[in-house]
C-alpha cells in the first residue's frame, strides 16, 4: 500500500441486524508502516458497564472475520480506544489493505463502521479466535457455501479446487479455456450450464433500459445452495457479496444477439456516481434497469437495478 493513508469512517448502532443512528467515528492514520487507530463511541455515561470489545474485520467468503484490537475505555461520557500497530499486520493479523471496517460488541449491543460507509452484515461477523467447530455450531446445519464434496467425485475434488482462482470463483465457473478449434466447433459450455439452470429454476423475461430483451434467473440463497459445485462458484468479489447480502439475490442474464449469445451476472444496486466507481473496480461496468412484472425503474431517478458483469 502507499506510505501514507488517512481516513475517517462513521460508526452506527445495529439492532437485530438493521443499521441505526450514527453513534461515533473511527479515525485511521497510516504512515511509514505504522497504523494509528482511534475509536470514539458517544452516548455512554455509566462507569459500571461491562467491557466493550472492538475488532477490525475483513471479508472472507460469507464471513466477516474479526481481528481483536482491545477493550474500549469510558472517557468523558464516551467509549474510546486508541492503539498503534503495524500497517501490514494489525495486532498480529491481516493488514490494513485487507480490512473493511470495525465491529464493536458488549452488553447485547453491536456497533460497526465500514470504510466506505456501506451497511455491515453484522450477523456474519466471526472473531478469528473462535474455532472452526464453534463456527459450525453457531451457523447451523446448512451453510451458504456447500462443501466441494457435495457434488464432485473424490478423484476430481483436489485438482479442481486448485484450479479455482481466489479472487472470483463466479468468473471461474464460466471463464474456462476454450478447447482447440477443430473442424467441428466446440459447444459453448455456458449454454449447457444455462440449460441446467433453467431446468431447475424458473426463468423470466426482462427488458433493459435500451429496449433489449433478456432471459433472467433470480438466484437467492436457496437456489445457490442447490446448484452443484461444478455448476457455479462465488469467490471473494466483495462488491458481489455486498450486493447479495443486502438484497438477498443475484440475477443471471442471457442476451441473444445476431451473431452471439452473451451471459451476465447482475448485482442489485442503485445507480449513483459513487456506486459506479466501486462497481467498475470489481468488474461490474454496466448498470441495467430491468423491467419485469414486479419492478420498473429509471437509472436517472436512483431506481433499483443491476450492476452487470459480462461472463466470458
Amino acid at each position: 500500500m502507499s506510505d501514507y493513508k488517512r481516513f475517517v469512517s462513521y460508526i452506527y448502532g445495529y439492532d437485530q441486524g438493521e443499521k441505526g443512528e450514527n453513534t461515533g467515528f473511527v479515525k485511521v492514520n497510516a504512515r511509514g508502516g505504522e497504523c494509528r487507530i482511534w475509536v470514539h463511541v458517544k452516548g455512554f455515561y455509566s462507569q459500571r458497564q461491562k467491557p466493550y470489545r472492538v475488532y477490525v474485520f475483513k471479508q472472507k467468503r460469507e464471513r466477516l472475520e474479526g481481528q481483536y484490537l482491545g477493550e474500549l475505555e469510558s472517557r468523558n461520557g464516551a467509549l474510546e480506544w486508541n492503539g498503534v500497530t503495524q500497517t501490514d499486520s494489525l495486532m498480529g493479523g491481516f493488514g490494513l489493505d485487507e480490512s473493511r471496517g470495525i465491529y464493536i460488541e458488549g452488553e447485547n449491543r453491536v456497533f460497526a463502521a465500514e470504510w466506505d460507509d456501506y451497511p455491515v452484515d453484522v450477523d456474519r461477523f466471526r472473531p478469528l479466535e473462535r474455532s472452526a467447530r464453534q463456527e459450525e455450531a453457531e451457523n447451523g446445519v446448512e451453510k451458504f457455501f456447500p462443501a466441494p464434496s457435495d457434488s464432485l467425485p473424490p478423484e476430481k475434488e483436489v485438482s479442481e479446487e486448485k484450479e479455482v482462482p481466489v479472487e472470483s470463483e463466479m468468473q471461474a465457473a464460466w471463464e474456462r479455456p476454450e478447447a482447440p478449434k477443430e473442424r467441428i466447433e466446440p459447444e459453448d459450455p455456458r449454454r449447457k450450464q444455462w440449460e441446467y439452470l433453467v431446468s431447475h429454476f424458473p426463468a423470466a423475461r426482462y427488458e433493459d433500459g435500451g429496449g433489449s430483451l433478456l432471459s433472467g434467473i433470480r438466484l437467492g440463497s436457496r437456489e445457490l445452495s442447490r446448484i452443484p459445485r461444478d455448476k457455479w462458484g462465488l469467490g471473494n468479489n466483495s462488491f458481489l457479496l455486498h450486493g447479495f447480502y443486502q438484497h438477498h439475490h443475484l440475477l443471471l442474464l442471457r442476451k441473444e444477439e445476431e451473431d452471439r449469445v452473451n451471459y451476465y451476472i447482475g448485482v442489485p444496486g442503485i445507480y449513483n456516481e459513487k456506486e459506479q466507481m466501486l462497481a467498475s473496480m470489481f468488474g461490474f461496468e454496466e448498470f441495467k434497469v430491468m423491467k419485469a412484472p414486479e419492478r420498473n425503474g429509471n437509472p436517472g431517478g436512483g431506481s433499483l437495478g443491476y450492476w452487470c458483469r459480462l461472463l466470458k
